[in-house]
């Protein structure tokens, strides 16, 4: 055998090899509701044979809507906690570094300079504010890391 031909065999060798691990290493998609050859309904997600759920490892969640309200009245609660709080934009800083929130049940100050963040003058629009709760001298307010109108 002459070395072109053994050097062309062993490339496409090397191609079938890749194609076909990457092949066995897709993971299959079962649609609901599809039975295999034999018939059976495969077994997907977290779902066991007998129909029951097997327990995962709990999702981490994400930031909760709160009322500014519940923040104010008890601020210890969710010092350091990353929160979602909705309202009208009450005042705003020229620049758009901060503002006031007001959700009816309270008024809270968004800060949104430490995050670098500002946003366009919207006094009087309704926002949806994410952020931490932080505490400071007594008081409690936000710092801001995203803001949706």
């Amino acid at each position: 055998m002459n070395k072109k031909v053994l050097i062309s065999f062993l490339l496409v060798g090397l191609v079938l090899a890749f194609v076909g691990c990457a092949q066995a290493s897709a993971p299959a998609v079962i649609q609901p509701g599809s039975t295999d050859v034999a018939g059976n309904t495969p077994i997907a997600g977290n779902q066991a044979t007998s129909g029951t759920e097997i327990s995962q490892t709990p999702k981490e969640e994400g930031p909760k809507i709160v009322r500014i309200g519940d923040i104010l009245s008890n601020p210890s609660e969710f010092k350091d906690e990353e929160v979602i709080v909705e309202g009208k934009i009450i005042t705003e800083c020229p620049s758009g570094c901060w503002f006031t929130l007001d959700d009816g049940t309270g008024t809270v100050y968004v800060d949104l300079n430490t995050s670098n963040l500002v946003i366009p003058q919207k006094r009087g629009a309704e926002a949806k504010v994410y952020g931490k709760v932080v505490i400071e001298n007594g008081d409690a307010y936000i710092i801001g890391t995203k803001v949706e109108f």
